[in-house]
């Protein structure tokens, strides 16, 4: 009988693991920038219109403007040493800086 109770469980235990959170009633947050609510589903980050960043110092308006220059949905700024996936996402703008935080690479991706 223990037997059949533990197996029961071991079965259990992984498939709640997988099911869906239980939704929530509070009312969701609502982002005032469309692109980040995904209203443009085929944003495409031009890397064309990434030229002059390299040099600048990595402050958050320089990346809110370069994403919205670029067409990108989001940036990830990639710091000295910091690990990052190695997927290629093209509504992505990827902006590499040094030590002191100025821009040495933007990319698409």
């Amino acid at each position: 009988m223990r037997l059949n109770i533990l197996l029961a469980l071991g079965c259990a235990l992984p498939l709640a693991a997988c099911s869906q959170p239980h939704k929530s009633t509070a009312t969701p947050t609502v982002s005032a920038d469309p692109v980040a609510a995904g209203a443009d589903a085929g944003a495409r980050c031009d890397p064309e219109k990434l030229t002059g960043l390299a040099g600048q110092t990595a402050t958050e308006a320089v990346i809110k403007k370069a994403v919205q220059d670029s067409g990108a949905r989001h940036a990830r700024v990639l710091k000295p040493g910091m690990a990052m996936t190695m997927d290629f996402r093209e509504d992505r703008l990827s902006i590499e800086v040094d030590a002191q935080n100025r821009i040495v690479r933007a990319n698409c991706g």
